[in-house]
């Protein structure tokens, strides 16, 4: 749905809904990575990875952490999309001009123009559009899941690092509610995504009804 699989009418659509769905598949294992391999050199037990449709889970069995070491575990997965994100922009910047490699990452992120300095970069995406396609879903999904995972909204990492240190834990939903509804409009009315407004609508559903079974103190 979000690489646009729906829509293909053409094998090149085809193509580039394949190649979002591989570059998801990655991003979201190396961020459960990062959760699990955390979480066993805390002292963990058995880590396991279960992949879902809307991402995945990370958990080591047989295992207690306390409030530090869980906030970094939690904090190991967006932490992990980062920072293969930026050893993709360190290994474009190696094998190509590093102003050339700033403006396009510039460009995937932010949609700021830009102009090409050397021809090398640009004649790779010319003459092999679907590297550019790769690039552009790694880079962008490593980048903006990870800021959007760190939003205050239960099951997200940003909420569960909330859950750690908010109380009473009625704020927490609270603050889902909050997160998760300006989401939703922002994804609907800016990004134009229908799939943004849906989940996170459901989402802010979700903390609401939570919020209203936790009494206040």
């Amino acid at each position: 749905m979000m690489g646009g699989a729906l829509r293909a009418n053409s094998p090149e659509a085809i193509l580039a809904a394949a190649l979002f769905m591989l570059a998801a598949f990655v991003s979201i294992l190396i961020h459960e990575l990062g959760h699990a391999i955390t979480g066993l050199r805390l002292g963990g037990g058995r880590a396991a990875i279960a992949l879902t449709p809307f991402g995945g889970l990370a958990f080591n069995q047989g295992c207690r952490f306390d409030r530090t070491q869980r906030f970094w575990m939690i904090a190991a997965g967006p932490g992990a999309g980062f920072a293969f994100f930026v050893l993709l922009v360190a290994v474009l910047c190696l094998l190509f001009d590093s102003s050339d490699v700033l403006g396009l990452v510039g460009g995937i992120l932010f949609d700021i123009p830009f102009d090409f300095r050397s021809s090398e970069l640009l004649s790779l995406l010319r003459e092999k559009p679907f590297v550019y396609l790769v690039l552009n879903h790694l880079l962008w999904i490593n980048f903006w899941w990870g800021i959007i995972n760190l939003l205050p909204v239960l099951p997200l990492d940003g909420g569960q690092i909330a859950d750690l240190f908010v109380r009473p834990q009625r704020r927490v939903f609270l603050l889902g509610v909050i997160a998760a509804g300006a989401m939703a409009v922002l994804g609907f009315l800016w990004l134009h995504s229908l799939y943004v407004a849906v989940l996170f609508g459901y989402l802010a559903w979700r903390n609401y009804q939570n919020m209203r079974e936790v009494r206040w103190p």
